[in-house]
């Protein structure tokens, strides 16, 4: 009876002992930011913070319109950014956690030398990770932040928070995350290409609306901290082959003497090219050799052989290397990355020819580009291994 006694009070004590969860709150009860926004205007930081709603995380039985969806968009100011994110912490209601975020925009003057400013501030408190994924914006922020969702889906799906899965189907612009972008600017000669994006929609509609849909749009080149400018349409096309980490799938059109329409259409993939650069006259000349894989797609044309085809495309790729080098070197854009390429394959020539020079870009040309296309094969046919 004693030793019955005695276990039983043991385990009374250890009971009394135990902690329990009394501080513990209910996922109700916190703001989990879900993305943020930076701007600077007039000498003041504007901070945005998305909220949403954790009922439309999985996709609605029922359609919700755009006005009743729960998105919140917070917006704070101040003179520094810690200020501005204080601001939005007073009428928060209850307490917010950046643990959360997977997306972060700035806009066009928040990049103008005010990136250190901003991510030391951001990374400061420990909660916000180096894996969201980062864009720019010339666009209104929030806008940007509380955009439609197709099939009223989820607006955690969206291509602001997953844009791996579309850029595997068409890799336009290529996404990063943040941790890619922190490393290029530590390096004193690196260039990050940071994706544009707007809310620009004029392909989906749903009735006679058309909601406004996230969608990548060019890439702002980041270099020694500051944005040199951003690059768009056709003329980012060249830099697709020589300074993306990766391609998975993008489509040539390959266009005959005069045509409007191309009489060939290629899917490309995994494009490589090799630099080299050597010290000619007054500057330094870049050649450049390219190899991509492809298949066709459409072939309208008249009958000919795979490698016909392929010296078509060479042309082409050739030309819009050249082009988008051009048109970049004269608004003083380092889309290719030609300065980093120097500062680290060959620094006496960097320190010659860059450092030190307020447009070295300038004394920059292209020499031989050469271009290697292989088909692969036509749908399901395979031409060549």
């Amino acid at each position: 009876m004693k030793r019955w006694v005695s276990i039983s009070g043991l385990l009374v004590c250890c009971l009394i002992l135990l902690t329990g969860c009394w501080d513990s709150k209910e996922v109700q009860s916190i703001n989990f930011i879900t993305a943020i926004g930076i701007d600077y205007v007039d000498k003041q930081y504007i901070a945005y913070a998305q909220l949403i709603d954790f009922s439309s995380i999985a996709k609605q039985e029922t359609p919700t319109s755009r006005e009743t969806r729960d998105i919140w968009i917070g917006r704070g100011e101040g003179t520094t950014l810690s200020m501005a994110i204080n601001d939005l912490y007073e009428t928060s209601q209850q307490q917010t956690l950046w643990t959360h975020v997977k997306a972060i925009v700035l806009s066009k003057n928040a990049l103008n030398g005010k990136l250190e400013d901003i991510f030391n501030t951001l990374l400061h408190s420990g909660q916000l990770r180096y894996t969201p994924w980062i864009y720019a914006t010339e666009h209104n922020i929030p806008d940007v932040l509380s955009p439609s969702a197709l099939l009223n889906q989820s607006a955690q799906t969206i291509e602001l928070f997953e844009p791996m899965r579309l850029y595997k189907q068409h890799s336009g612009y290529e996404p990063i995350r943040l941790h890619q972008l922190l490393d290029g600017l530590r390096e004193p000669a690196s260039v990050v290409l940071l994706p544009s994006v707007s809310t620009r929609n004029e392909t989906w509609f749903n009735g006679d609306k058309t909601p406004p849909l996230v969608r990548m749009d060019g890439f702002y080149v980041i270099s020694k901290g500051t944005s040199q400018g951003r690059v768009a349409g056709a003329d980012a096309d060249g830099t697709r082959y020589v300074n993306y980490e990766r391609v998975h799938q993008y489509p040539l059109y390959v266009y005959g003497n005069g045509q409007k329409t191309p009489d060939l259409t290629l899917m490309l993939r995994d494009p490589k090219t090799r630099i080299k650069a050597r010290k000619q006259g007054d500057g330094v000349t870049f050649d450049l050799v390219t190899s991509v894989k492809s298949s066709i797609t459409e072939d309208h044309g008249a009958p000919r052989t795979p490698q016909a085809m392929e010296q078509e495309a060479e042309k082409q790729i050739e030309s819009q290397i050249r082009d988008t080098f051009e048109k970049t070197k004269s608004h003083k854009i380092d889309s290719y990355g030609l300065v980093e390429h120097l500062y680290r394959h060959n620094l006496p020539l960097w320190k010659q020819e860059v450092y030190n020079r307020a447009d070295p870009l300038q004394r920059f040309k292209l020499g031989k580009v050469e271009v290697h296309v292989d088909i692969l094969n036509a749908s399901t046919y395979k031409y060549s291994e």
